[in-house]
């Protein structure tokens, strides 16, 4: 099924045709190589090594360099297969029934928007991938962790952030919990270790860094989206004038700066996050090729829009599940959809690829809510046995 859909999608979108022709189409792509060919020594420097964390491109470089485009777009599809299959297994374990496991692999499988992505030299896949790796390793975190446990539970998240660093703060929650977890196990050396080995991969992106960009953080991405997307619709809003412009006036703005205007004009500043996510969450995706039918981008929209109606219906939804199971598995997905969202809300003219990663966190998290609706309402059974005995 999961094949039949690819295929339907890639023909009446048109990429079937020449599945390699918009691997490098998109702006981001070329800076993503530009980073691959400075890991792999192509050229003596690539200024966006400073916005680019080195995972990606470091894969994308290895799938480049073995296979050209059409060794890009493969990596693509072995990563949206694999997501596709993690996540239905990670909804079994979760859910603890082969209809959540249908229902999420359906739910990734059907995705045009993600079925797209797959011919684009973009995070997006590789995010989604890591999500559903990270969701399965949660899947098995218990409340005393051993090594096993905290590598399959943290190490997904650390290879996460060095692709898209927005997850910087979920992984701050998760470093806390799971430090509280590892200390309170009785196995706490094994289990630290693990901890301390899975965060390497964040202590090499701070190292890159530091070494070639002098600047001590994962990335600056954040700094200029905030900078050139959100304040720059702020101002825009705010003093009535066009986006260029606006955005020439905040880009030198300097933190203190920067927090004055949100702060100045805290009503305008949430009314544009708003816009800006709602804009994200209902719009449609950027990569349809001007031959396609139109047809498919209004699929995306209707799909996006069934989509904000989920999330909706989800909010009580798991809230109730929450408050009857405490399950802090649960409490991680809403946050990891939430940190997606908080990040959806700051850039635009993007399309639905910067909220649609998050569909594999609610879609099982609203399964595992579901679940617990289902098992609040059910009516216990009684215990089969001999009917008792009438006294005299």
């Amino acid at each position: 099924m999961a094949a039949g859909a690819y295929l339907l999608v890639s023909w009446q979108s048109g990429y079937l045709a020449h599945p390699t022709g918009s691997v490098f189409s998109s702006p981001d792509s070329h800076e993503y190589r530009q980073v691959a060919d400075w890991i792999f020594g192509a050229r003596g420097s690539a200024d966006a090594s400073a916005w680019r964390p080195f995972l990606y491109p470091l894969l994308l470089g290895l799938a480049d360099r073995i296979g050209g485009a059409a060794g890009v777009w493969l990596l693509n599809v072995a990563l949206w297969f694999a997501a596709l299959n993690i996540a239905a297994a990670a909804a079994y374990r979760l859910v603890k029934a082969e209809w959540a496991a249908i229902l999420a692999f359906l739910a990734l499988a059907t995705n045009v928007s993600l079925i797209l992505l797959t011919y684009q030299a973009l995070t997006e896949i590789t995010t989604v991938a890591l999500i559903a790796i990270w969701i399965y390793g949660l899947s098995h975190l218990t409340t005393r962790p051993g090594a096993t446990q905290v590598l399959s539970a943290l190490l997904p998240l650390t290879l996460l952030v060095v692709v898209k660093p927005e997850f910087e703060l979920l992984l701050a929650l998760m470093l806390v919990v799971l430090g509280v977890l590892v200390w309170r196990t009785p196995a706490r050396g094994a289990a630290g270790i693990a901890f301390a080995a899975c965060l390497l991969p964040v202590v090499i992106q701070l190292a890159v860094m530091v070494t070639f960009n002098h600047h001590f953080g994962i990335s600056t991405i954040g700094d200029s989206t905030i900078r050139g997307y959100f304040l720059a619709r702020l101002y825009m809003t705010v003093n009535h004038t066009d986006f260029n412009a606006a955005r020439q006036q905040v880009i030198g703005l300097g933190n203190l700066e920067a927090a004055r205007l949100v702060l100045g004009h805290a009503g305008d500043a949430i009314a544009v996050f708003i816009t800006t996510l709602k804009d994200n969450l209902l719009a449609g995706s950027n990569f349809i090729l001007p031959k396609a039918n139109r047809h498919l981008n209004s699929v995306i929209v209707w799909t996006n829009r069934a989509y904000a109606l989920m999330l909706i219906a989800l909010v009580p939804l798991a809230a109730a599940a929450l408050w009857r199971a405490r399950d802090g598995r649960l409490a991680l997905l809403c946050l990891a959809t939430l940190n997606v969202f908080a990040s959806g809300g700051l850039s635009f003219y993007q399309g639905d690829r910067l909220t649609i990663i998050a569909l594999p966190l609610w879609t099982i998290a609203g399964l595992v809510a579901l679940r617990e609706a289902l098992s609040a309402g059910a009516v216990p059974r009684q215990p089969a046995g001999p009917s008792p005995q009438r006294r005299p």
